[in-house]
């Protein structure tokens, strides 16, 4: 028996097959785009690497798997990103490990003052990671508030946890300093009292970076959020990144002036002490070169800037990642937007000491004129009168005028744009 066609049945088979053919066509055009995309990542990232020093006999590790994080879509990160920042924000969702002997790998410095309301969701999200051999060391800044019982509490339960409180209120740059120095761990990850890591693969991701390129430096990009009282609404990019260049790797001696001037770009990310991987044994020696006469000084502006240049004259490589880790609160009501003018503009002050006497080479110590000129614009210095601060700053205009390194060019403009200084 002969099959019959039903009627349009032949037309119908017609439009599968143009519809299968279009179809196909698209397809192999969006695989040969795909594979175009991937190519040229994987050749940029592949040039980069050319130029790192890799460790003997170590292996490169999975790049799919890297271009996987860095060629990220934003919308996916956001979405994954809030998933893990909720789920941190669950009070069940605290770590329980009432005992930890091993040596730490990564120690996570956190200073606090004042931070009941989100110490919790900072700690929790170091916890959450899926990497645990970590230590937490959290310096309590004579808080007047319940942090220091929260951190006491959460510490019962989770010995990687380790406290400390400073008799007085210090300022940061101590406390980070006191938590830099007792750490054990081989890697040191910054992190503020309010803010959170934004994903579980943090520490893995960095960690397995720095240690098989051996970086002495890894940075990473950050969001911001006003809000976490009803998990994460609303997220954005803290700085521009799309002005930031891809695959960054510096090494020494641009290295020692990078924080400074790139190309008359200044990025302002690369001041921070959060939101980077630092070898501990780098950051240890900064802090021991600060020493502390200088960091038992209150300062809490601009101090990771301080300490941030010592560690970028020690460290012989920085590479930055386009990868997120840390989700940063804008709050208002943080320390540093509380902060009087004289605090702000001591740390200023302090920042062009630090540039001249930690210059690497001594011809780069002509950059504590920019820090001056610097502190200046920002605080119109000229205002200030019978004031410590003007005294100190005073000082140190006085230091660069008498120095042999700075330029004569230099000196002539110090002393023709602070000359009121001098009356």
């Amino acid at each position: 028996m002969k099959y019959k066609f039903k009627k349009n049945e032949g037309v119908n088979h017609y439009k599968t097959l143009k519809l299968f053919i279009l179809f196909s066509f698209l397809s192999f055009l969006i695989n040969i785009k795909k594979k175009k995309l991937y190519e040229n990542n994987n050749e940029e990232i592949y040039n980069s690497i050319n130029n790192i020093k890799l460790k003997n006999n170590s292996c490169l590790f999975d790049f799919e798997n890297t271009l996987i994080n860095i060629v990220h879509n934003k919308t996916l990160i956001k979405m994954m990103g809030k998933k893990f920042i909720d789920n941190c924000l669950n009070q069940q969702n605290i770590t329980k490990l009432f005992n930890f002997n091993m040596k730490p790998t990564i120690s996570t410095i956190i200073p606090v003052y004042n931070a009941e309301k989100q110490i919790f969701n900072s700690i929790c999200s170091i916890q959450n990671q899926d990497f645990i051999n970590f230590e937490i060391i959290l310096i309590d800044d004579f808080s007047t508030d319940n942090s220091f019982k929260i951190i006491e509490d959460l510490q019962k339960m989770d010995k990687r946890i380790k406290m400390l409180k400073n008799k007085k209120n210090m300022g940061s740059l101590y406390s980070r300093s006191i938590g830099v120095l007792m750490s054990n761990g081989d890697y040191i990850f910054g992190l503020d009292n309010d803010d959170m890591f934004f994903s579980n693969d943090v520490y893995k991701f960095f960690l397995k970076f720095a240690q098989n390129y051996d970086f002495d430096i890894v940075g990473f990009r950050a969001f911001q959020t006003s809000n976490y009282k009803k998990g994460i609404e609303k997220i954005t990019d803290l700085y521009d990144y799309k002005q930031y260049p891809k695959n960054i790797i510096v090494y020494q001696p641009q290295l020692s002036t990078w924080l400074l001037s790139r190309n008359g770009k200044f990025f302002i990310h690369d001041m921070t002490v959060w939101a980077k991987c630092i070898k501990s044994k780098i950051y240890k020696e900064a802090t021991i070169k600060l020493g502390e006469k200088r960091y038992s000084n209150f300062v809490s502006w601009g101090e990771d800037t301080i300490i941030n240049f010592i560690i970028f004259n020690i460290a012989q490589s920085f590479t930055f990642i386009h990868k997120y880790g840390i989700i940063h609160l804008n709050n208002i009501s943080t320390a540093s937007y509380r902060m009087s003018k004289e605090i702000k503009l001591f740390g200023e002050i302090f920042f062009v000491d630090i540039l001249y006497d930690f210059s690497k080479n001594n011809s780069d110590k002509n950059y504590a004129v920019f820090g001056a000129y610097n502190a200046k614009k920002n605080f119109k210095i000229d205002k200030f009168v019978n004031n410590t601060n003007l005294i100190y700053f005073k000082f140190i205009l006085i230091k660069i005028l008498n120095s042999q390194y700075i330029s004569i060019e230099n000196k002539i403009k110090i002393q023709n744009d602070f000359k009121s200084f001098f009356n």
